[in-house]
């Protein structure tokens, strides 16, 4: 084999090689062009679930201004429509059907509020007072102690509430706060 040859060889491995290269630095930029797509769409779909959160919220915060029970209502409703996971919306609607003495549609509001927020105390401790006005004391015990499991500090707050004074002469009630 002549030098020729072997340069000649070597070109074409060199060439092969550059092929290589450029085939795989447009797979590259494809793909950080996707990546760079993907990161665009994530940040807008944020942007947007910011937004409806914040109109959400808006709504639950004025109501806490508005006298009319039936206005408030509606407006808690128009909240957790825009945003069912908005805090505080569902126990703030809970809170309004209460004042109306609605104690079934507070319970299905407070019900709403635990399955939006399940690791957070106060869902199952307002559902335990709708229960209570409603004259439920067993349910109400039961979403107590479960309010108690997931936060200990909860047993203060029963401790120190008015509402649950009829509870206080209860067994079961003297147990959850020992």
């Amino acid at each position: 084999m002549s030098v020729n040859t072997y340069l000649a060889g070597l070109n074409i491995l060199v060439a092969f090689l550059g092929i290589l290269f450029l085939v795989f630095t447009i797979y590259e930029f494809t793909s950080l062009r996707r990546l760079k797509d993907g990161f665009n769409e994530l940040k807008d779909q944020f942007k947007k679930e910011i937004y409806t959160t914040q109109r959400a919220m808006q709504r639950v915060i004025a109501s806490y201004h508005v006298q009319d029970l039936d206005k408030r209502i509606e407006i808690l409703n128009e909240a957790v429509q825009i945003d069912p996971d908005v805090f505080n919306g569902f126990n703030a609607l809970g809170y309004a059907y209460l004042q109306k003495e609605d104690y079934g549609k507070a319970i299905d509001a407070f019900n709403q509020a635990i399955k939006y927020h399940p690791a957070d105390k106060a869902g199952f401790h307002d559902l335990a007072i709708a229960h209570l006005y409603s004259g439920d004391e067993e349910l109400c015990l039961k979403y107590l102690k479960k309010s108690i499991q997931i936060d200990p500090t909860s047993k203060a707050d029963l401790v120190t509430n008015p509402i649950f004074e009829p509870l206080r002469i209860k067994d079961a009630f003297k147990e959850l706060i020992h």
